[in-house]
């Protein structure tokens, strides 16, 4: 059974357990903290930051704080939809989920946690349990926003901070294993590009396969809470899979790539149940990718298999390796050398070094009698040869030299050797080992999709400073005073 607090006009004031227990089990009222303190508490958290006062204030006026027993259960995982947030004033509680064998955190005086849930409708993801006796001011949803409606533009930072701290939280949690490299001040500046969809009813569509002459703009879709199913009552010949359903859960992700990993024709995604989501364009998952080539490169392969393009394989470290051994296997690995020698010869800086390093590609790629001779086209070749031959002893080899000819071979490495690289084994093991988004069942990012939905809880909570609000000694003194026989006026059955 828990106490609460009333409000005075400059004090609070702690009510203890209701005057239904014996007399000698009641308890006297207890002079707690000014409202000045919790104005400066609530101060410090971040999505009360750029509150003014006098409406923190008001949201202080419209906070309850309540005292647990120990071992009293405060709330229940999956116990409806959160609309609280708590901070821990004094005492520690515990964190457990029933996906985990131990104790997920224990959050001491000074956390705060749940504030996700005073902007977005999610369910309870843990149960959180006094150790001790304690103390925590709670945050109704419905009285954070009827300040928000007051402040228009406090309400678009915390927005803006909600966006950053969701998609940090999935980074974080491991769901967006492509994002991750880089660096997080960049991925804060993506955050703004996003839109928080949380008026998602089940049976919504949430994305729908495009075809070339769809006027709508491709959507990035990642899943904050809820079901998506994805369906299609078409699919092309392929080996991918053997069903038409796929349902993705919570630190799960969509796009136009996932209709091409799949193979189908004319999918679409809708809600299975009411849903927050991220979106943002498609293009501005790209551009971002475009800043941070081997992050994109990962991202292209794992998304579109065996439709991705020849560059993402030659930013992708293993993937270069295996389609060389490819190359090797079927004795025709002299395209890629002298593409590999030709980003050598564009990098070299002096003069008489590249000089030295044409003669080598010359004679070992390009004149006739070359031990890895590539297929030029004769006009290339004798242009090449014929240049070279009549470059002065002090002429300037330009790096873009061979580019006309290295752009030959690689259109010809990605119209023949390329297309059987991606039927091979050397190429689907590892895709197989890249995020298999549209199933994760049996993956590494099981795990992680759990750890997404408990971080918007509790897993990750935040902090503020407590050194100067003497929380503990008023804990220690209300403890005392449950040994007292006599109460004072004005004590009422907790809500």
């Amino acid at each position: 059974m828990c106490a609460r607090v009333e409000l005075q006009s400059q004090s609070r004031y702690l009510l203890l357990p209701p005057q239904t227990l014996p007399d000698g089990k009641k308890d006297s009222s207890l002079n707690a903290l000014t409202n000045a303190d919790f104005i400066g508490l609530l101060g410090t958290i971040p999505f009360f930051a750029n509150l003014p006062k006098d409406k923190l204030a008001v949201l202080t006026e419209m906070s309850t704080i309540r005292v647990y027993p120990s071992n009293s259960v405060i709330f229940r995982e999956d116990e409806g939809i959160s609309t609280q947030m708590f901070v821990t004033l004094a005492g520690s509680v515990e964190v457990t989920s029933s996906r985990a064998t131990g104790p997920l955190a224990t959050l001491e005086a000074g956390s705060f946690f749940g504030e996700m849930s005073l902007l977005i409708n999610i369910p309870r993801a843990a149960t959180v349990k006094a150790l001790e006796s304690c103390m925590l001011m709670s945050i109704e949803k419905k009285a954070f926003h009827s300040l928000l409606d007051q402040c228009p533009d406090v309400r678009l930072g915390v927005n803006k901070l909600l966006k950053e701290r969701l998609l940090l939280k999935a980074i974080l949690s491991g769901v967006l294993p492509f994002f991750d490299s880089i660096p997080s001040e960049r991925m804060i500046r993506f955050s703004r590009e996003l839109d928080i969809e949380d008026q998602v009813h089940k049976g919504d569509v949430v994305l729908r396969q495009q075809d070339e002459n769809d006027p709508h703009e491709a959507k990035f879709v990642f899943v904050v809470y809820g079901a998506v199913e994805i369906t299609s009552n078409h699919r092309k010949t392929s080996t991918f899979g053997h069903e038409n359903t796929v349902f993705l859960t919570p630190g799960c992700y969509l796009g136009p790539f996932t209709f091409e990993r799949m193979n189908v024709s004319t999918g679409k995604a809708f809600a299975r149940s009411s849903a927050v989501l991220l979106t943002c364009s498609f293009k501005k998952v790209s551009e971002l990718f475009e800043e941070y080539p081997a992050a994109g490169a990962a991202a292209n392969i794992a998304w579109f298999g065996e439709r991705c393009d020849f560059a993402s394989v030659l930013r992708h470290g293993v993937l270069t390796q295996r389609f060389q051994t490819f190359l090797e296997s079927e004795h025709s690995d002299e395209n890629y050398l002298f593409f590999m020698e030709i980003e050598k010869f564009r990098v070299i800086e002096d003069d008489s070094e590249r000089r030295v390093a044409s003669n080598h590609i010359r004679e070992r790629y390009i004149q006739s009698d070359a031990p890895k001779e590539v297929n030029l086209p004769a006009g290339i070749r004798d242009g090449i040869l014929e240049k070279m031959d009549r470059l002065s002893p002090t002429g300037v080899m330009e790096t873009t030299f061979f580019d006309e000819a290295c752009d030959e071979i690689m259109r010809l490495m990605v119209k023949d050797s390329f297309p059987r690289f991606k039927k091979s084994l050397h190429f689907q093991n590892i895709v197989d080992t890249l995020d298999p988004h549209t199933n994760r069942k049996g993956s590494r990012l099981v795990a992680a999709c759990h750890h997404f939905r408990d971080s918007l809880q509790v897993l990750r909570p935040g902090h503020v400073d407590m050194k100067h609000m003497q929380l503990e000694r008023m804990m220690s003194t209300i403890q005392k005073s449950q040994a007292r026989r006599n109460g004072p006026s004005g004590l009422t059955t907790p809500q």
